[in-house]
């Protein structure tokens, strides 16, 4: 029952005015406050119980009520951290409420993670948080597009999308990269293993194309990506025996109807050098029948 009072208690503040708001505030602080000495003992907590409690309901009313789960999480550092991030102050908290320690190591005592929190937000620290060491370089790299995949990917995906966001990697081979990052973060880990897996067939910019436009009926196997790559070979080696065919047609045509049209003239012009010239062409098509 005990360990139900703080959330009571915090319920309780965001309904109660000035005064009484103060109070409740008081007595959170103290419920926190004895908490952090039970579980974190007293090498950790330097300081007495009342002066404890102080620190955190005077750090609740400038900041708000989440350094109450933070110091539960972490411990008197909560404060020390809420210090330290000055005016980021009440979304350090925010972080160390939902992430603990491990909103410490990877945000909030990191300057790059700092500056991108500060940046993208809550999506970004909790990105941070879930692919530790992995994410913030992807995101320093690929942008807001990269917090959104890595939040919806498990350990492996996020392994490979880093893999694949590295300066030259297949990210920059395929093209198109907030779109494909698009679609992961909409569909997950089974868009990061279908394009892991198709990497190569995708750097052709026909395939891409058509994934890029119903990426789920490809995720899903509705649609074949091996049949849409031959589709795209095969069309310009049609496109051109086509194209060469109708040349050919173009020029047959243009030679039957110039060729008359000039012996017609050669006839009119010089009858004798017409004539001469049909009896050439009569004997050399008598040969090529002999032959």
């Amino acid at each position: 029952m005990r360990r139900l009072l703080p959330l009571a208690l915090l319920v309780a503040l965001a309904a109660a005015p000035g005064a009484v708001r103060a109070d409740i505030r008081s007595k959170a602080a103290r419920e926190a406050a004895e908490y952090v000495l039970k579980k974190f003992g007293r090498t950790a907590v330097r300081e007495g119980t009342e002066t404890l409690a102080e620190r955190i309901a005077a750090k609740a009313a400038r900041h708000g009520d989440d350094v109450f789960a933070a110091v539960r999480k972490v411990g008197p550092k909560a404060l020390s951290l809420a210090d330290e991030a000055g005016e980021q102050a009440p979304a350090a908290l925010r972080l160390l409420s939902r992430h603990g320690d491990d909103a410490t190591v990877w945000v909030l005592r990191r300057p790059g993670g700092m500056k991108l929190f500060a940046r993208y937000g809550d999506d970004a620290a909790e990105a941070l948080v879930k692919h530790k060491g992995l994410a913030e370089p992807v995101i320093e790299r690929l942008g807001g597009p990269a917090v959104d995949a890595l939040r919806a990917v498990g350990p492996q995906g996020g392994r490979r999308l880093a893999m694949m966001a590295q300066e030259g990697g297949e990210f920059a081979a395929i093209g198109r990269t907030p779109e494909l990052l698009g679609v992961i973060g909409q569909y997950g880990d089974p868009a990061m293993d279908f394009i892991w897996r198709n990497k190569g067939a995708l750097a052709v910019g026909t395939t891409l194309t058509a994934f890029l436009a119903q990426p789920g009926a490809f995720i899903d196997g509705t649609n074949r990506l091996a049949g849409t790559v031959a589709e795209n070979a095969v069309k310009p080696v049609v496109q051109e025996a086509a194209g060469a065919l109708a040349w050919l047609l173009r020029a047959v045509t243009a030679l039957a109807v110039l060729v008359p049209a000039a012996l017609g003239l050669l006839a009119v012009r010089y009858p004798r050098a017409a004539v001469t010239a049909g009896r050439a062409a009569f004997v050399h098509m008598a040969k090529m029948r002999g032959s």
